[in-house]
């Protein structure tokens, strides 16, 4: 007779066999692509980022290991969600030239996917008015987005009526990004109705009570929802909140088992380190306790350690012999004696852009006042189209004033580096001692900063 410890390895070995065989995580993927604009599609999720090469004709075979179940399919410029399982096995045909109406997918796991290219598609025939959508008042707004969720669970049921019925777990992820799309419409309704019906909005009391139930760090939903994303992501970065309480707001982030939420709101963080932010420190560390990436945590370092360099009062960095349009070179030195309001932009720069005319009225209201306005492009010199030449074409074309200069090295200049400048249009003041007023000043177009050269008797 067997001797039973010897009878019970086995038997466990035999459970652990049929349990590694049914863990089988990878899908087939095959395919043509028609008119393609390069040579590979890019299948991306969480843990996949797998470039797949065509051939000449446009075919592809690969398969994907994966760890949930949406993900990216991205050939140039398109893209479209894909849901996948183990066992799915899909043939997948595009024509690129018109990606939306021509995606179909055939074999296991077709139903699936092919609902979410009538989804794309329906979306791309039927895009959102979101102007005449955010200039609504609240009880349209309201009757509107409801409207709206109506239709998106009939489109569901439609698509089940006329074709083979979706994966359970695909129609249950759906259904939560429909609501998830409501709440996202509410979160959005007070900046978006500003930005667009160019006034205050008006709204009830109770008109975001539904966001307060709202659990904002369920990583599984975040994982397949992009709009449960942006509603995390624009929860966690309200400023509002991040100026009251940092330490609290990130609690419940903290003590949860959500590394992807974790990730990316590391990810944004950096960009909330601000030259203007009194509350560095706070962000600083909240972010540092949530970081499990040994680089995040050394870029955030680095954008802490250098804000610390550029507070009221400390001496400005330098910049030489960046390029005059005038003539000649200019060196932040030989501006020294007088206040400096420096605008950093580029050609390409569209907000940059729409600031010129408050610069211009700022210019003449201060032009006797010992203040010089400066504009440092960080346009690349070679690059196609926005480069050195646009650079003096737009001087020209827009007649600008102030002192133009292009910068060194673009964004990798060391003076833009040393004032953490990841994004424009971004403006300095520089007083006539050459220590630094502002790291983070207020655009032409503000009031506060006709209060603040005010307060400064320029």
């Amino acid at each position: 007779m067997m001797n039973n410890r010897i009878l019970s390895a086995i038997i466990l070995l035999l459970i652990f066999f049929i349990f590694s065989c049914n863990q089988d995580t990878t899908v087939k993927i095959s395919g043509t692509i028609i008119n393609q604009v390069n040579d590979s599609i890019v299948i991306s999720g969480p843990n996949v980022n797998k470039s797949i090469k065509l051939s000449e004709n446009g075919e592809f075979l690969d398969t994907i290991n994966i760890s949930t179940n949406i993900y990216t399919l991205t050939h140039g410029r398109e893209r479209t969600s894909m849901f996948l399982k183990a066992d799915h096995s899909l043939s997948i045909s595009i024509d690129a030239k018109d990606f939306d109406k021509s995606l179909r997918y055939s074999g296991k796991g077709s139903s699936d996917n092919n609902y979410l290219a009538a989804k794309m598609l329906n979306l791309s025939v039927n895009p959102v008015d979101y102007k005449s959508m955010y200039s609504m008042d609240e009880s349209e707004f309201i009757n509107h987005i409801n409207e709206t969720k109506a239709n998106d669970i009939a489109f569901i049921e439609s698509f089940e009526k006329n074709n083979t019925a979706i994966d359970n777990e695909l129609k249950s992820i759906e259904l939560k990004e429909v609501d998830y799309k409501y709440l996202l419409s509410l979160q959005r309704y007070p900046v978006y109705y500003k930005f667009y019906a160019k006034k205050e909005p008006k709204y009830s009391d109770s008109f975001l009570t539904p966001l307060n139930e709202l659990n904002y760090v369920n990583n599984n939903d975040y994982v397949v929802s992009q709009s449960y994303k942006s509603l995390v992501l624009a929860h966690f970065f309200n400023q509002e909140k991040l100026s009251n309480n940092i330490e609290t707001h990130f609690s419940d982030l903290l003590e949860a088992n959500a590394p992807n939420i974790k990730k990316d709101v590391v990810f944004q963080g950096k960009y909330y380190l601000s030259a203007s932010s009194e509350n560095n420190e706070l962000l600083y560390n909240s972010l540092i306790k949530m970081s499990n990436d040994s680089s995040q945590t050394a870029e955030l370092t680095d954008i802490y350690n250098k804000l610390q360099l550029i507070k009221k009062g400390m001496k400005s960095p330098e910049f030489f012999d960046y390029e005059n349009y005038k003539g000649g070179t200019t060196s932040l030195s030989d501006l020294r004696g007088k206040y400096l309001y420096i605008d950093v932009w580029a050609t390409w720069c569209g907000p940059c852009i729409a600031q010129i005319p408050a610069s211009k009225k700022m210019e003449k209201l201060y032009h006797d006042k010992n203040i010089e306005f400066v504009y440092i492009s960080i346009d690349v010199k070679d690059r196609p189209v926005y480069n050195h030449d646009k650079w003096k074409e737009m001087i020209a074309e827009k007649s600008l004033g102030g002192v133009q200069l292009f910068a060194d090295n673009a964004w990798d200049s060391k003076f833009t580096k040393a004032f953490v400048i990841n994004s424009i249009p971004r403006y300095l003041l520089i007083g006539p001692d050459g220590n630094i007023i502002s790291g983070d000043a207020p655009r032409p177009s503000d009031q506060k900063l006709v209060e603040l050269f005010d307060s400064l008797d320029i």
